[in-house]
């Protein structure tokens, strides 16, 4: 799961912005830093929909899978765990798979089995819907049980300004990453998530370059902009003011947009897939309640609860129990509810608490859409 936030990383960061709104600055660099802010906006809370593809790709049968193509490297000589990949993503948040992503991925180990963790180096190009962008990418990755790292190199043009962007995560200090948990040292700074560690964003495009440096703390729910500056065409140099930057993600939405029934499609590794059906109710000022039979009609109901991040009504985390008595585990998971409240991806790790397999577990993703 938290490697795939690394690979989207490279084209939705750059839609950051940095500075003070209270400092003038020449209509170029305002210009430039106005298209990095609304970028964010638009983009960063679509983040945790790219989440489960690969958990989608290591599940051939299950739903996420359609139209997911995920084989063996054929190349003479490819390494052991290598793959091509190509996938459609709903880029925009419109419903509609537009975005297609296409690549290569090394493994450390068989990743379809590699509950406790795994590892690897990706190299992908994303082309968006009517070439109105193109992204290249080659980073490595690594999930651990505590969460994951990442680091390498990504651009994006953007065809209708020309912009392009590059982030860079230095491979000797990867940035880290975790499902946010809500306390003091994993605070939610990138939606449902919470990242620790550095990274560089430049842009160039026909009106200059900005660059500037991005520090994320686990514990700070801002992001702090510093080293920034744009330089026009003319080799005039502005230097912008340090900043803190709150990503925006949902804030603006409501608890009671949970409430309704959802269909859940989830998928983990090791491989397993399944359906449920998920009926939410909203409680108090943060609490969500939860009834989930799995699988739908089943009978098989459980209920408990999930409560918001860092004040954001639309990212929520909670956990429950399940398995069979002397093998039960427990899942702790994180929801991101989409602007419109028509669906919500999660991001989540079980645990074995006792049994043959206590103290081993999975990674799981997956997508829920309102309605059966």
């Amino acid at each position: 799961m938290y490697h795939r936030l690394g690979w989207a990383l490279a084209f939705l960061l750059p839609a950051c912005g940095s500075g003070s709104d209270a400092v003038s600055l020449p209509a170029e660099a305002e210009q430039m830093r106005t298209y990095l802010k609304d970028g964010v906006t638009l983009i960063m809370p679509r983040l945790g929909g790219a989440g489960s593809v690969i958990h989608s790709a290591l599940n051939p049968g299950s739903s996420g899978a359609s139209g997911i193509q995920f084989d063996p490297d054929p190349s003479v000589g490819a390494p052991p765990n290598s793959y091509i990949f190509s996938t459609d993503l709903d880029g925009d948040g419109d419903g509609t798979n537009e975005t297609n992503f296409t690549g290569s991925a090394v493994f450390n180990g068989d990743p379809a089995n590699a509950g406790d963790g795994f590892g690897g180096h990706v190299v992908l190009t994303m082309q968006s819907a009517g070439g109105l962008g193109t992204l290249t990418g080659d980073m490595d990755f690594l999930i651990t049980a505590a969460g994951g790292e990442v680091s390498g190199t990504g651009s994006f043009t953007e065809a209708i300004t020309g912009n392009t962007t590059t982030l860079s995560v230095d491979q000797a200090s990867p940035l880290h990453i975790q499902m946010a948990r809500g306390t003091s040292n994993s605070v939610a700074n990138a939606c449902a998530s919470s990242l620790d560690g550095d990274l560089r964003l430049d842009v160039a495009g026909p009106t200059g370059t900005m660059t500037s440096k991005w520090g994320f703390k686990n514990n700070r729910k801002t992001v702090a902009v510093t080293s920034a500056s744009f330089t026009d065409t003319n080799a005039d140099t502005t230097d912008i003011p340090d900043a803190n930057v709150t990503i925006p993600c949902g804030q603006q939405g409501h608890l009671s947009d949970w409430n309704g029934a959802f269909t859940q499609q989830w998928v983990c590794v090791p491989a397993e897939f399944g359906s449920a059906t998920l009926t939410l109710s909203a409680s108090g000022s943060s609490t969500i309640n939860i009834s989930d039979e799995d699988p739908p009609a089943s009978g098989d109901v459980a209920t408990y609860s999930a409560t918001v991040v860092s004040a954001d009504p639309h990212v929520v985390r909670g956990f429950f129990i399940g398995g069979d008595v002397g093998n039960t585990y427990r899942e702790d998971f994180s929801w991101l509810l989409a602007d419109d409240g028509n669906s919500f991806s999660q991001v989540s790790r079980y645990v074995y608490q006792e049994g043959p397999n206590q103290g081993g577990g999975g990674i799981c993703g997956g997508k829920a859409t309102l309605g059966p």
